[in-house]
């Protein structure tokens, strides 16, 4: 399920290609997947990572199965449920994970509407954690 970009191609890879491997300060959350991911199908590394949420969750707080950006964002913002309609077509048509998910049969305004989301709330997280890591 990786979401920086939709549809794999052209433009958009190296587009992304470019990002990735730029300077710029980047946060995300679970760091280990982004960049396993990110070297087997694009074939590059993520420079610059500042900040990983889930490892910082774990860090806060270690209890198990609160670590998730989905639990994270309801607690701390209240944020609902939003990507039920999405995950049936984030799993893998192969049963074990490492097929292809269904994503593409989607309208792309609400691959779109879910990755803003993911995105924002990474970003509205990161706030919080730093603030809670340096005590105010």
């Amino acid at each position: 399920k990786y979401t920086i970009a939709y549809p794999w191609h052209g433009a958009a890879v190296d587009a992304t290609i470019a990002l990735l491997g730029s300077d710029i300060k980047k946060i995300g959350y679970n760091l280990k997947f982004e960049d396993r991911w990110t070297r087997d199908k694009l074939g590059t590394q993520i420079k610059n990572w500042i900040h990983c949420g889930m490892q910082t969750a774990h860090v806060l707080d270690n209890r198990h199965q609160i670590t998730s950006l989905k639990f994270q964002s309801f607690v701390r913002f209240g944020m609902r449920d939003y990507d039920s309609h999405i995950k049936p077509y984030l799993q893998s048509d192969d049963g074990g994970g490492y097929g292809f998910n269904r994503i593409k049969e989607l309208p792309l305004v609400q691959v779109l509407e879910y990755c803003g989301m993911d995105s924002l709330l990474e970003f509205k997280i990161w706030q919080h954690q730093e603030r809670e890591a340096n005590g105010k």
